[in-house]
C-alpha cells in the first residue's frame, strides 16, 4: 500500500514521530455519513527492536538481571514482562536456573 492508497479511500495520511525507543505513528480513520462526521485518531507505537529480542539481548548481557531491572530497562508493565518471560520459557527459548532470588537466565539459542 502506497501514501496515495490513503488518499484515493479519502482518508488522511499518517504521521510519523520518532520517539525515543522507536518511531510512533498516528492513522487517521474519517468517517462520513449523513449524520455523522469526525475523524477517529488511532495511535501505535513501534519499537526499532522487537520486544521479545530487546528482552533476550538485556538478559544475554546480565544473565543475573531481575525483573524489576527489566521493567526499567524496557519500559513495560510488570505483567508485560511476565508475559514474555513466560512466553519465552514455553518455547524454551529461556530458562531460570536456580531460584527466583539469586538465580539467572540463560538463553538457548
Amino acid at each position: 500500500m502506497s501514501m496515495n492508497s490513503f488518499n484515493e479511500y479519502g482518508i488522511k495520511e499518517p504521521l510519523f514521530h520518532e520517539i525515543s525507543s522507536g518511531f510512533k505513528v498516528i492513522l487517521y480513520n474519517e468517517r462520513i455519513n449523513n449524520t455523522e462526521k469526525g475523524t477517529v485518531e488511532k495511535t501505535v507505537e513501534k519499537t526499532v527492536e522487537k520486544t521479545v529480542e530487546k528482552i533476550i539481548k538485556i538478559i544475554i548481557d546480565n544473565p543475573h538481571i531481575t525483573q524489576a531491572e527489566l521493567i526499567k530497562m524496557t519500559g513495560l508493565t510488570r505483567r508485560g514482562i511476565e508475559w514474555n518471560l513466560s512466553k519465552l520459557k514455553s518455547e524454551g527459548i529461556l530458562e531460570r536456573i536456580g531460584p527466583d532470588r539469586g538465580g539467572h537466565w540463560k538463553v538457548n539459542e
